[in-house]
């Protein structure tokens, strides 16, 4: 009966590797601090629980990692919406988000060489049209999109496009 139960839990062991391996593939490359997603051309940090602020908050954190060049880099942003989407899409195309792992993309990222992605939301550059008091955040546990108050905390994950003098994925 051991014997059997070791090999159903090494079997799903190897399914959970594989889930993971198939999951993430070759699109994210991971890089001390930050994580390129070979797909859009944009580098997030690898952390993304640097903190949980306000919007104006987020955006003046974002000002002090280029002013420090945060991982070498000082063309740190607020994601916009579009950005986010793409981590919360590649999720659902990735079976999760009620897909084949029943598991939220918050757990397939920091599976994938991410750290500290949280079940919460993170904020976006986005400012809601209808209320600039607004600004859209998206849900890494369910990756659903909605706008909220600036003035509430959530979590700030980072972003930067390819910097000048760096290589596009295309012309590598």
């Amino acid at each position: 009966m051991k014997r059997i139960l070791l090999m159903l839990v090494g079997a799903l062991m190897t399914l959970l590797w594989v889930g993971t391996v198939l999951a993430g593939g070759n699109r994210f490359v991971v890089s001390g601090k930050t994580v390129e997603d070979t797909h859009t051309g944009l580098t997030w940090t690898r952390d993304a629980d640097l903190a949980k602020l306000s919007w104006s908050g987020a955006t003046d954190l974002v000002k002090q990692m280029n002013e420090e060049g945060y991982a070498d880099a000082k063309n740190w942003k607020l994601p916009s919406r579009e950005e986010l989407m793409t981590l919360a899409d590649y999720a659902m195309r990735a079976g999760y988000i009620g897909g084949t792992y029943f598991a939220p993309p918050y757990e397939l990222f920091n599976r994938t060489g991410f750290h500290g992605v949280q079940p919460n939301f993170y904020w976006s550059s986005t400012s809601y049209e209808d209320n600039t008091a607004y600004a859209d955040v998206i849900n890494m546990c369910n990756g659903v999109p909605r706008s909220e108050n600036k003035e509430k905390e959530f979590y700030v994950w980072p972003v930067h496009d390819v910097q000048l003098g760096e290589q596009s994925p295309e012309s590598k």
